[in-house]
């Protein structure tokens, strides 16, 4: 049988989240960001499946190789998780594990459907192998500007909403993420260019989400932005992570150029609903 974790309950999957190396799910676990947990044993899980609260995709954590955790969660897949996802939007199923073992395991689980999958690079940088030659000098109408609660609260940014959509895609409020989170844009005649903020954050790490709207792409703002980022991480004492599809070629571009290295690759397997 499979059970759902109340949020007060998630600490008692940190024995076998803190064997894997990913932070999204350790952020969860945490609670620091949001998202539901669904275990073979509400006392004490051997294995567990994670919804990441950005709707984001599924991670799996603990034993790989518990057969009834596997047989039942296929079957919560099928009968609970499908008809919950098609309802908020979502026509794929995603997953990834937080060790390499998982592989089989989809693969064996999800043998009756047509199993797709992709690979996923994962970045870190440190203080000591940051490029910071990379920055480009902007034209004059680019600023950029550290998110603050006033500029959440201001009329003036013409884009507030996409703003105020991307916090929140991460974080349960507003207000959790200025508490946990950082915030950098380049600002276009009051309208956000670029953006970066923390996606997710565990302990000192904070992962990276950045965006540039399409009509601003190839103006370098993404990396400007970036600098700033990382930089206010360095300045107190965080680590910033990034990590991207091996395919998105400019967002490897990037974490590269700004001197961020490759520490691990995984693999992730979808399906359509």
């Amino acid at each position: 049988m499979i059970y759902e974790l109340e949020r007060s309950q998630f600490h008692r999957c940190s024995d076998i989240v803190n064997r894997g190396v990913n932070i999204e799910e350790k952020a969860i676990v945490a609670g620091t960001n949001p998202g539901r947990i669904f275990v073979d044993n509400i006392e004490k899980p051997r294995s567990a499946m994670i919804w990441l609260g950005n709707l984001d995709g599924f991670i799996f954590i603990g034993d790989s190789k518990n057969d009834l955790f596997n047989k039942e969660i296929k079957k919560y897949i099928d009968e609970v998780i499908t008809v919950q996802a098609k309802e908020l939007g979502l026509e794929w199923f995603e997953c990834i594990g937080n060790h390499s073992s998982w592989y089989i395991t989809f693969e064996e689980i999800f043998s009756d459907r047509e199993l797709g999958s992709w690979d996923q690079n994962v970045y870190t940088l440190s203080s000591r192998e940051y490029k910071t030659e990379g920055r480009h000098n902007l034209d004059h109408s680019f600023v950029i500007k550290r998110v603050t609660r006033d500029m959440l609260e201001s009329d003036t940014i013409l884009n507030q909403e996409f703003l105020k959509s991307k916090i929140l895609k991460f974080w349960e409020s507003e207000n959790d993420f200025f508490e946990n989170g950082i915030g950098f844009c380049v600002l276009h005649k009051n309208e956000i260019a670029s953006l970066c903020i923390t996606g997710f954050r565990y302990n000192e790490i904070h992962g990276i989400d950045i965006e540039t709207i399409e009509s601003f792409q190839g103006k370098k703002l993404a990396q400007n932005v970036v600098h700033s980022f990382v930089e206010h991480c360095f300045s107190n004492g965080f680590t910033p992570y990034w990590d991207c599809m091996e395919v998105n070629y400019p967002s490897n571009a990037v974490a590269q150029q700004v001197g961020f290295k490759r520490e691990f690759s995984f693999k992730g397997y979808e399906f359509k609903l």
